[in-house]
């Protein structure tokens, strides 16, 4: 397996990167395809490719020649509307598969995904995922965009917010978790940075929500989720 960093002008580097030693492994779709087992058996055919922040994995209407398997990181997408914006509809992470409505039906990409942090993703030999193994991670898609059209219903901004951060915490495996900027919480819920500061200053006050180093923060997801569960009770 071979390495592209993604990031601007410049020569790519590479490294090696053995598909058995990815954590990843058993989610893989070429690992579905063929089984663990064999999984090293066409390794070699697999391209480890590396997004900086900011950056673009997949180009709505694009044709990307292969799949790519998101291994870390935190992806924003887009739709462009009957209006001509593109805006926020969603963010996912590690597991999920960009790129299969080219791969299987030679559609251009419905959507865009963009690097909220810096991003790793496998591109897969050509034919990966065959039709059998692509069910999870179309489910998968589907399930995320549901979530979040969900999420968009809900009446109170604290109520959307604390869903919000829910799901993006769901799409990391890490105590501490990754999340995208305040204006880009915004984009995602509608509403203007100053909203969602405020909620997010409430939810800091009551210990739900902290910052640890960076862009990480500990979450108290099952308080969270209580929110997300019940509108506030009206004065």
């Amino acid at each position: 397996m071979t390495s592209t960093e993604t990031a601007g002008p410049g020569q790519p580097a590479t490294r090696g990167a053995p598909c058995r030693q990815c954590l990843l492994a058993a989610q893989c779709p070429l690992s579905c395809q063929l089984g663990l087992a064999q999984l090293a058996t066409r390794s070699g055919e697999v391209r480890l490719r590396s997004f900086a922040r900011g950056s673009m994995a997949l180009r709505e209407g694009e044709r990307p020649p292969r799949c790519l398997f998101v291994k870390s990181g935190l992806l924003l997408i887009r739709q462009t509307g009957l209006d001509g914006v593109g805006r926020a509809i969603a963010v996912i992470g590690a597991g999920y598969l960009l790129g299969f409505t080219t791969a299987h039906n030679g559609q251009g990409s419905l959507m865009s995904a963009q690097a909220l942090t810096p991003v790793s993703a496998c591109e897969l030999p050509d034919g990966v995922p065959d039709r059998a193994c692509l069910a999870p991670y179309t489910r998968r898609a589907v399930e995320t965009l549901g979530a979040w059209g969900q999420l968009m219903r809900i009446p109170s901004l604290p109520q959307r917010l604390a869903a919000a951060l829910h799901l993006i915490a769901s799409v990391q495996p890490s105590l501490s978790t990754l999340l995208p900027s305040q204006s880009v919480l915004a984009e995602l819920l509608c509403v203007t940075r100053e909203s969602v500061n405020r909620s997010w200053r409430e939810f800091e006050a009551r210990g739900i929500v902290g910052r640890r180093h960076g862009r990480a923060v500990g979450l108290d997801l099952a308080a969270l989720a209580d929110i997300a569960r019940h509108a506030p009770a009206v004065s």
